[in-house]
């Protein structure tokens, strides 16, 4: 009989393969080579001086950017997966479609960069439709081109059971299963509560934001104005990595770690890269102007590249990358906008969407 082994819990697959694009958003910016540096920064300084205050449009617009991208099958995965965490039903989630690892990519980076306020809940842990973790052994979703993805684990900062370990077999099964499921189904009152009161109170500032935002601004004077209220009113999160390595449980990953990447920031004071750039993104759509993230890896030298955010925005007849935390101005002396020429001479785009202008 095979022997049989445990992992601790659900903590070591997010420790050890968190999304790339989540953890290395907390890493700052280190020093380029220097004629590389020096080359990139006259190229984004010439883009934010040049940019002109044009009319905007007064009306929001809605970010589709990702979701448009997706197969009618993806739609259907994504649409139904929102309304899960939406109406905090956590625990195994059946997909309506199975999907290959690309097509997982896919869905877990609309639901990041296109989903709501969703800082009390993640999904992880795709499995087999027999309870196998399909990344087990296997690290790279590029591998997995069978559609044997067909569920997920939904974990919500509400429920109960956040504390129980993952146990899996020496194959991937996991064996308590039904357990964790019976748990992570039930949500406590009072923390659904506070999800709410977090929602509404986002929500309030995100308005007043909008609302302060005078009147004639043009298209760079609003987006200046919404980096200077998040340089004003938010803060870089530095002991974020810390907190990654001591977490013990999923509670702890959503109360200490997610929370960070998403508009909730905004209550907290405190943010990653992710979150600024949700942040910026959401308030430049509802100022009238067209934006959404852009998630890639930034280009530190010929050896090196850590994971990045950027925010695409429409200003003057054309697609604007801007830096929204500010975090790599040391790389691109204070700057934060960049042509799509200069944006991907720093940072290689994702290739799971297309960017294409």
């Amino acid at each position: 009989m095979k022997k049989k082994r445990e992992t601790g819990n659900w903590i070591n697959h997010v420790k050890k393969y968190y999304k790339w694009y989540v953890i290395g958003g907390i890493i700052l910016a280190g020093m380029g080579f220097g004629a590389y540096t020096m080359r990139q920064d006259s190229l984004s300084k010439a883009a934010g001086k040049q940019l002109e205050d044009l009319p905007r449009t007064q009306e929001a617009v809605e970010d589709a950017f990702y979701s448009r991208q997706l197969t009618v099958e993806e739609n259907e995965n994504f649409q139904y997966l929102k309304e899960r965490i939406e109406n905090l039903q956590g625990g195994v989630v059946k997909l309506p479609h199975p999907v290959n690892g690309r097509e997982y990519e896919r869905l877990i980076t609309a639901l990041e960069c296109e989903g709501g306020n969703y800082f009390y809940g993640c999904y992880e842990v795709p499995m087999t439709d027999d309870g196998v973790y399909v990344m087990y052994k296997q690290r790279d979703y590029e591998k997995i081109v069978d559609r044997k993805i067909s569920q997920i684990i939904l974990f919500l900062s509400c429920a109960e059971g956040l504390e129980l370990s993952g146990k899996y077999t020496e194959d991937g099964h996991v064996e308590n299963l039904e357990k964790v499921n019976e748990k992570l189904t039930t949500n406590d009152p009072e923390k659904v509560e506070e999800i709410h009161k977090v929602l509404k109170d986002t929500e309030e500032i995100l308005e007043q934001v909008v609302e302060g935002l005078p009147e004639e601004a043009g298209e760079k004077t609003t987006v200046d104005y919404f980096l200077n209220w998040m340089d004003e009113n938010l803060e870089f999160h530095q002991e974020l990595a810390q907190a990654a390595n001591s977490v013990t449980n999923m509670g702890e990953v959503l109360e200490h770690i997610y929370k960070y990447n998403h508009l909730a920031v905004v209550t907290e004071g405190k943010a990653i890269p992710l979150g600024y750039a949700k942040v910026l993104s959401e308030l430049c759509n509802r100022a009238g102007m067209k934006s959404h993230l852009v998630m890639g890896k930034w280009k530190g030298s010929m050896m090196t590249s850590e994971s990045y955010v950027l925010v695409a925005v429409e200003m003057n007849g054309q697609t604007i990358y801007v830096d929204a935390s500010g975090a790599k101005g040391n790389r691109m002396g204070g700057e934060r906008y960049l042509r799509e020429i200069e944006a991907k001479n720093h940072m290689e785009f994702i290739e799971c969407f297309s960017y294409a202008s």
